[in-house]
């Protein structure tokens, strides 16, 4: 790693980066400097993919209904009041997608790296993955619990990320040091071999409603703008990392 940030610390210090970029903006970019300064960026990017999504739909939900009477007044005067309680109501529904083994089947591919301008680079990441997913349904009539039922699935997922990267110079204690600038500006989805791995021992819609929420929440999650503003959110207050300081990368005290 401290060889690859070297390269990506070079590349701008030296000039590599922006002559290539100048020369021919929009072409493909073959150096090692380039490809260096986005396996860093890949390498940040994969860890802010979360690892874990949690969704509730009408989760606690209640109805007010009457659980009694009471009266007022006197004879002459005469009210009855209804004592209104809120009771547990409809269908609950619970659902968690995680990753499997991230340290094994989570893989990030580089494609499409290229220059757009000096000091900037894009490219694609090709991100595959294993996901396992649960879902939980809990059903309530006025109060009273009439079933509960489980479902769980597995499926691939391979999503490809478009990514931005610039490149700017930070102020080092002894030289400048390389910042690394990336923003993921969009994200395509597609899931791979989706199916129910167990249900409980009910039959009917619940279930297949179960099936399709889980499908519904990874689409929803992993596709388009709900992600990208995970991703950059989760790349900005990990800033700190992308910042290659030519003495700490040699090990120079400060």
């Amino acid at each position: 790693m401290v060889r690859s940030h070297l390269v990506a610390y070079l590349a701008l210090v030296m000039g590599v980066v922006d002559a290539t970029a100048a020369d021919s903006p929009a072409a493909p970019v073959a150096s090692n400097s380039a490809e260096a300064v986005a396996q860093t960026a890949a390498r940040l990017i994969a860890a802010a993919i979360p690892h874990e999504y949690e969704r509730h739909k009408d989760w606690g939900r209640t109805k007010r209904i009457t659980t009694g009477l009471r009266s007022s007044g006197n004879f002459f005067d005469f009210d009855i009041h209804r004592r209104k309680t809120a009771v547990s109501h409809g269908v609950w529904k619970h659902y968690r997608v995680s990753l499997v083994e991230p340290e094994q089947h989570l893989a990030v591919r580089i494609e499409n790296l290229r220059s757009e301008a000096a000091g900037q680079f894009a490219c694609t990441l090709y991100v595959t993955a294993k996901l396992h997913g649960w879902a939980r349904a809990k059903v309530y009539d006025r109060g009273i619990h009439l079933i509960a039922v489980e479902a769980e699935a597995d499926t691939s997922v391979r999503l490809w990320l478009d990514v931005r990267i610039a490149l700017e110079r930070v102020a080092g204690t002894y030289l400048s040091g390389v910042g690394v600038r990336p923003e993921v500006t969009a994200a395509r989805l597609k899931l791979d071999h989706f199916h129910l791995t167990r249900v409980s021992d009910v039959k009917g819609p619940l279930v297949e409603e179960l099936g399709d929420g889980l499908r519904h929440v990874i689409e929803d999650e992993l596709d388009g703008p709900k992600l990208v503003a995970k991703l950059n959110r989760s790349i900005e207050k990990r800033r700190d990392r992308l910042q290659l300081k030519p003495e700490s990368l040699l090990g120079i005290a400060p």
